[in-house]
């Protein structure tokens, strides 16, 4: 219905980032899902994205499903010099779902060659911008509500990670619900730093804003771990009316800021202000 209209904000310090509309994410989205058809993507097959928070993200998300796959969001080493370990760390997940095909950045493709022993099902490793170099015709999947839409696993910090299967129905009703309970529409701005490998910030904070087709405006996590003010500027600067953060991000403000970070901030835009995902404090929302 409204192609060109921007749909994903990329923050940066120096003015506007890159924006991407409905029609960039649909048409490199297609492009994406070619080239997983080509290296042969068979139907409700779980494909492992490892992927900052960035375009290259989108897409890749997106054309996992056009191609009738199955995303499976695992998160992304905070440095590069703890690629390997974190590679390894992955490996359970990789197995436990039988993934065939992996993307990630190019500078991770030639560690992740070195999972092709530990993964036996393994094939392909690939950066966003190699699967949108195909021309392969896309064949879109013939989906159910009943579906997988994707899988998240949990962080094994205190087992082994296990999978979650949510459906296309899990999705869109508790999209709506929240949706319902905000009274979201198509007027209003997200702000989000959250990690889209993760349900607030996958679900919550893009899935929902593509639904209600409002404005998402996007930051890396380690942006606004080095510097949170970043994320109320953002608020101000494109008048933001949804955010969300677990208590964590609220606590983490209030003991890092200093006044002069934040002299003259406006949020008077931000209409709601979520906290979930883990113990919420009282004290920790009056403070803040």
């Amino acid at each position: 219905a409204h192609p060109d209209r921007p749909h994903i904000q990329m923050y940066t310090d120096e003015g506007d980032g890159e924006i991407i509309t409905y029609r960039q994410l649909k048409d490199t989205a297609m492009r994406v899902a070619g080239g997983l058809q080509q290296r042969g993507l068979k139907p409700a097959e779980p494909v492992a994205i490892m992927l900052p928070s960035g375009s290259d993200y989108f897409y890749s998300f997106f054309g996992i499903l056009l191609a009738g796959g199955i995303p499976v969001p695992i998160y992304p080493p905070a440095r590069p010099s703890q690629l390997e370990d974190h590679m390894r760390r992955h490996v359970r997940i990789l197995r436990n779902c039988l993934v065939r095909t992996f993307i990630t950045v190019a500078e991770a493709k030639n560690v992740a060659q070195l999972l092709k022993s530990q993964v036996p099902n393994l094939q392909h490793i690939a950066s966003a911008a190699d699967l949108v170099e195909s021309n392969a015709i896309t064949m879109p999947p013939v989906l159910s509500p009943g579906d997988t839409a994707f899988l998240q696993y949990t962080s094994g910090s205190t087992g082994n990670p296990k999978g979650v299967v949510l459906t296309h129905a899990n999705l869109l009703a508790n999209i709506r619900a929240m949706g319902d309970a905000v009274e979201a529409d198509s007027k209003d701005v997200f702000v989000s730093w959250l990690p889209l490998y993760h349900d607030m910030g996958l679900i919550g904070a893009w899935l929902g804003s593509l639904y209600f087709a409002m404005l998402f405006v996007v930051m890396p996590p380690l942006s606004f771990l080095a510097r949170p003010e970043r994320w109320l500027w953002a608020i101000d600067h494109y008048r933001g009316t949804l955010s969300a953060s677990p208590n964590f991000g609220y606590e983490y403000c209030l003991r890092r800021l200093r006044d002069e970070y934040i002299k003259g901030l406006d949020l008077s835009s931000c209409r709601a202000a979520v906290n979930g995902a883990e113990a919420v404090s009282p004290k920790t929302l009056s403070n803040f």
